[in-house]
């Protein structure tokens, strides 16, 4: 026996026999077992999907190719139906008949005087049986088949509910639409397939419209309601669409905007129909159509908005009330669709402005459970804010207008002196100069008396903060306060208390002002109160609510102040009569 390390006489000769029948026996089953030529392959997705996002390899992976059509088995509905979907704070009603959304009701949400709950379909769908979500491709003899076959639906109750939607015809065309809802809010997941001719489409053409929601006929004469309109974000900025102008007799009018949007929908002032997909929507119209005068009866307009989308195929619906508190925890521009300022003025003030006042409304509403009380009390809130500023500027003003009451005999003194002299601009400058010298020697400033409109000034953003709050605010749709005021978000309507505003306007005016005031010092001190009962005649009863609330405690403030004004300038006299005017003679 050999030792550890030591090799036998023939152990390398057997080694390499072995080695040699081994790799023949390879190279055998290798030439045996060799495929054919192949395509080379392309990189597999789960390999990929190791160095990038799936969204970026999705779109980096080439489309696939073609598959020609073949035949399939139709698959439809024999009969026509309507499937409910239903949580806490929605209803949807879907009709198989294309595979269309027939109604969309909000439960918690009910225009002030009417039987139904509001409804984000307009009645002109029903009236055009033209639905929202129904297929709109550049193939009307398609778009026909699809949206009035009648589609296989199977149904689940999990949750709010789901409805599965298919159709298929004999030519290698299908469609197929998934709705689920959650056992509450307001959005919809939306999972939609569109195969044409065996081959499946990368986005599946959906319109929503016409119009959204009913649209009552003071509506579409209010010129504060915001119509329907198109809404989207786009690479992060908020943009909106109008309707076009349509003449008489006019077919349809378009306006396209390409580029991918996040989201994009249709707009009102107190809600929102949005399509909110997974990914961007590559492409989007809308459109603006005449409505005829047969159906003015059911949308009292000259003409309603559509908007159809490139929808990618899976995502959600966001279908209710334009709530803050929601859309703000929506995150990204969501909140935009408050309209509370799309401008830099509005983005930079209106606002924060916005938000603040609605944050203490609500809180006051909490208190008070009346939103005209709590307008009121929002009211002498901002007005001790601003009672320092409002205080000085008011006693200078009442302190100017009196020093001019005593100066009127000498500035009417100069004014005969040159009544009698030529007109001229000469003889008004000598005038003037005269008059200015006076005013400087008596240490009074006439342009004083126009301080006082520095506070109105400053309050404008607030003004203009809650006139929008009150007329695009859902929490506030709706918001009576006593008597003939049923709804603060609208006008007043009997004018009562614009009127009333306007008068207390002219008494807090009154009472700052001295009737020595001419020219267009005197045309500005009138103009500023005749344009608030203007602007407020036609705006919501809340905001001339708010400025009449606002009038009383000026009146009110300036009392005091005149009070304060009188003691001090009687205190001040007998103090001159008490001060001796100078030192006494020495006796001798």
């Amino acid at each position: 026996m050999n030792q550890l390390g030591q090799e036998e006489p023939i152990g390398t000769g057997r080694l390499l026999l072995t080695t040699g029948v081994i790799a023949l026996l390879f190279a055998v089953w290798a030439y045996w077992m060799q495929p054919g030529p192949q395509q080379k392959k392309a990189p597999e997705p789960a390999k990929e999907a190791q160095r990038a996002p799936a969204e970026a390899v999705a779109a980096a992976l080439p489309a696939p190719p073609p598959v020609a059509a073949r035949p399939v088995s139709p698959v439809h509905a024999d009969s026509r139906q309507t499937v409910t979907l239903e949580n806490d704070d929605l209803r949807l009603v879907l009709d198989n008949r294309g595979a269309v959304l027939v109604h969309a009701v909000l439960k918690r949400y009910r225009e002030r005087g009417a039987k139904d709950n509001d409804d984000l379909v307009s009645p002109l769908a029903g009236a055009t049986e033209r639905y929202p979500l129904r297929l709109l491709t550049d193939d009307a003899a398609f778009n026909e088949a699809v949206n009035g076959a009648l589609f296989h639906v199977e149904q689940s109750s999990k949750g709010g509910g789901s409805a599965s939607f298919a159709w298929a015809d004999e030519k290698g065309n299908s469609v197929k639409k998934v709705f689920s809802l959650p056992p509450n809010g307001y959005e919809v997941n939306l999972e939609a397939e569109l195969v044409r001719d065996g081959k499946r489409q990368p986005e599946i053409p959906l319109v929503w419209g016409p119009d959204l929601g009913l649209l009552s006929p003071e509506q579409a004469k209010d010129r504060y309601f915001q119509q329907a309109c198109a809404v989207m974000d786009r690479s992060g900025q908020y943009e909106r669409i109008t309707r076009k102008k349509v003449g008489a007799g006019s077919a349809e009018a378009f306006e396209q905007a390409k580029g991918p949007a996040t989201w994009v929908g249709v707009s009102t002032n107190y809600f929102a129909a949005l399509f909110i997909p997974e990914k961007a929507v590559p492409e989007l119209t809308v459109i603006t159509e005449a409505v005829p005068a047969e159906l003015r009866k059911v949308h009292p307009a000259d003409s309603a908005l559509s908007l159809a989308v490139s929808y990618p195929g899976s995502g959600k619906l966001f279908l209710g009330p334009k709530e803050y508190d929601r859309l703000k925890a929506m995150g990204g521009q969501y909140f935009r669709l408050l309209n509370w300022g799309t401008s830099s003025f509005g983005n930079a003030i209106l606002y924060p402005v916005c938000t603040a006042l609605l944050f203490v409304l609500k809180w006051l509403f909490g208190i008070c459970r009346n939103y005209g009380v709590a307008i009121i009390l929002l009211t002498v809130l901002i007005k001790l804010a601003f009672y320092p500023l409002t205080q000085r500027s008011m006693v200078k003003m009442k302190e100017m207008g009196d020093a001019m009451k005593k100066l009127k005999p000498q500035v009417d003194r100069i004014k005969s002196k040159y009544k009698k002299m030529p007109k001229d601009m000469a003889t008004r400058t000598k005038m003037n100069e005269e008059m200015m010298a006076l005013y400087q020697r008596e240490g009074i400033n006439p342009m004083a008396q126009m301080t006082g409109c520095l506070p109105m000034l400053l309050q404008m953003p607030i003004f203009i903060a809650l006139y929008t709050l009150l007329q695009a605010t859902i929490e506030l749709r709706g918001a009576p306060f006593v008597l003939w005021i049923k709804d603060l978000s609208v006008a007043d309507p009997y004018y009562i208390t614009p009127l009333l505003m306007g008068a207390t306007m002219i008494i807090s005016t009154k009472m700052t002002t001295t009737t020595e005031m001419e020219g267009a010092q005197k045309l500005m001190i009138w103009a500023v109160p005749l344009m608030f009962v203007y602007w407020c005649l036609t705006a919501p009863a809340g905001l001339a609510l708010y400025w009449l609330a606002n009038s009383v405690l000026t009146i009110g403030q300036q009392y005091l102040i005149n009070r304060q004004v009188a003691a001090r300038q009687e205190a001040a006299q007998k103090e001159r009569k008490s001060t001796p005017k100078g030192p006494s003679k020495p006796s001798r």
